[in-house]
């Protein structure tokens, strides 16, 4: 037995010189190692403000990582921020749209404030509008309007520098024309003061009947497409015939002299002034009357007066009172 337990401890002392495991008390080079990296990244973390954690919490945050209600709870958080992302998501690009639409709204309300305004300027200088479908697209009828405009406005200057010899403040400013009346102005010279006002005259007329013809071609075109008849010829060249019996009328009767300057050039000769006045109602009238005259096109009449142009004709044609 006493034997036995001597075997018992003389292998227990040198079992582990056998197996490599340091006697108790030695040195292990690999713990100094972990030891000092461990130091210096705990240093490290206290150095940003943080508490490093222990062993412990190490060894259990691995084992809670398993659990089945944390992995639970750490996806439904997960999904919790990539909504709220989400939704954020969505309000900047609501707001970006809404953003948008408000440029988009602002855009368009100056375009039609800038096209109302060249209208209003072209009809002051005594010329009738561009009509918007007469243009390819939406961009060019502005582009369109201004250099309508422009051309207008060069136009009716270089026409009032030709005539500043003692030219009347009626004739500068001349009446502005609306729906029911139009005003023409003439100027001209002669030896013959008489023959200086007949040209005068006819000088007016002419310019009337250019505006005429502008403004009634602006409403035939109009009406035909409201009535969808662009392809039928006869009716087309009906109404055309109609708006050219009408222009060379407003040169015969009609027309009123509203107001007369003549005054002698220094160099000899006179020259005179002359604004007329004419209601577009009674053209209108006779329009009507000429295109109703037109009996093979009576099957497209009935298209033709449905339409919201002929209709504004029939109106203003009305307010006629001799």
């Amino acid at each position: 037995m006493f034997k036995k337990l001597k075997i018992f401890i003389t292998l227990a002392i040198i079992a582990p010189l056998l197996t490599g495991c340091p006697q108790p008390g030695a040195i292990n080079p690999k713990k100094e190692v972990r030891d000092d990296l461990i130091v210096q990244i705990q240093n490290q973390i206290e150095e940003l403000g943080a508490t490093p954690i222990t062993e412990d919490q190490a060894k259990y945050q691995g084992k809670l990582n398993k659990d089945k209600y944390i992995v639970a709870l750490k996806k439904q958080l997960s999904d919790l921020k990539s909504d709220k992302e989400k939704d954020k998501a969505a309000k900047e690009q609501e707001q970006k749209d809404q953003k948008a639409k408000l440029e988009k709204e602002k855009k368009e309300e100056n375009r039609k404030n800038a096209i109302q305004k060249y209208k209003s300027e072209i009809i002051i200088l005594g010329e009738t509008p561009l009509l918007e479908f007469e243009v390819e697209n939406e961009d060019k009828y502005l582009v369109a309007l201004k250099k309508q405009f422009e051309e207008s406005k060069k136009q009716k200057e270089e026409e009032e520098k030709k005539i500043r010899e003692a030219i009347p403040d009626w004739y500068q400013e001349m009446p502005v024309g609306t729906e029911l009346i139009m005003y023409a102005r003439g100027t001209a010279v002669s030896s013959d003061l008489q023959f200086s006002e007949d040209k005068a005259v006819n000088a007016a007329l002419l310019a009337l009947a250019k505006k005429m013809q502008n403004r009634l071609d602006s409403k035939n075109k109009q009406m035909i497409k409201e009535a969808g008849i662009g392809e039928d010829l006869t009716l087309k060249t009906n109404i055309e015939r109609a708006a050219n019996i009408v222009i060379k009328n407003v040169s015969i009767s009609g027309y009123k002299v509203v107001k007369t300057k003549m005054a002698p050039r220094a160099n000899g000769g006179y020259r005179t002034y002359i604004l007329v006045e004419y209601p577009i109602s009674l053209t209108y009238k006779n329009y009507l009357e000429e295109i109703n005259k037109g009996t093979n096109v009576t099957t497209k009449l009935a298209a033709l007066k449905n339409t919201e142009a002929y209709k504004e004709l029939v109106d203003a044609a009305n307010t006629y009172s001799p």
